[in-house]
């Protein structure tokens, strides 16, 4: 009887020890898996708006400007107020064509925002691009690297002649998204001509988001 009673207690150890050693350890999350969800979930959001302020650059030249830029599926609108363009520059584009309208009542028409925007004040600010760079995404297509912090994060991103760079996020409406963004052109790219002989001033451009809204698309 006393020997059973010792087989059981023995028993009982071993199975427990062994069951807990079949209990799967936790995985953890990578900056590359964070980033794969970061993705799927950002690049639902295509109707969105934002606040803030843009300055560019180009040698000694410099402008700035407070921004409001509302942007979705099927088009988007930039209202530029201050020093930038002397006034008000209010630009809408939709999949055919874009309208710069100034504050004196002139139009000029093109075919995306940033062809109209250098006719009138020539100055190359990648529009189309940063439709996607300012979510903290690639725009499709190529790109030729991009850095990742330990919370899956874009911090810098090189793609179509420009160095992209996130040094702050902040969240808005329960999502990370940049908060400034410095995106300047690569050496020899992306030129400003000022009608000089030798027209390389190289571009910065850079963004300050003070409010952030959007919702995902539907479906």
């Amino acid at each position: 009887m006393k020997l059973r009673w010792f087989v059981t207690f023995l028993v009982w150890p071993l199975m427990a020890c062994t069951q807990m050693a079949v209990d799967p350890a936790p995985v953890a999350e990578t900056p590359g898996s964070l980033w794969q969800q970061r993705q799927k979930q950002l690049a639902t959001f295509v109707n969105w708006n934002l606040k803030g302020r843009l300055a560019v650059r180009a040698g000694t030249r410099s402008d700035s400007a407070s921004l409001i830029w509302k942007r979705s599926d099927t088009g988007q609108e930039i209202q530029l107020f201050g020093p930038f363009g002397g006034g008000r520059v209010h630009i809408s584009q939709n999949p055919d064509r874009a309208i710069l309208a100034d504050g004196a009542g002139q139009e000029i028409q093109g075919r995306s925002a940033e062809e109209v925007l250098f006719s009138a004040l020539a100055w190359s600010v990648p529009f189309t691009e940063m439709g996607y760079w300012v979510r903290g995404l690639p725009a499709p297509g190529k790109h030729d690297g991009i850095g990742l912090d330990y919370g899956g994060r874009a911090r810098h991103l090189t793609q179509r002649g420009w160095q992209i760079e996130y040094p702050e996020y902040r969240t808005f409406q329960g999502v990370e998204l940049p908060n400034r963004i410095v995106i300047r052109a690569l050496p020899g790219t992306v030129t400003l001509d000022r009608g000089d002989p030798t027209p390389v001033d190289p571009i910065s451009v850079k963004l300050v988001i003070g409010s952030w809204s959007g919702q995902p698309k539907a479906g």
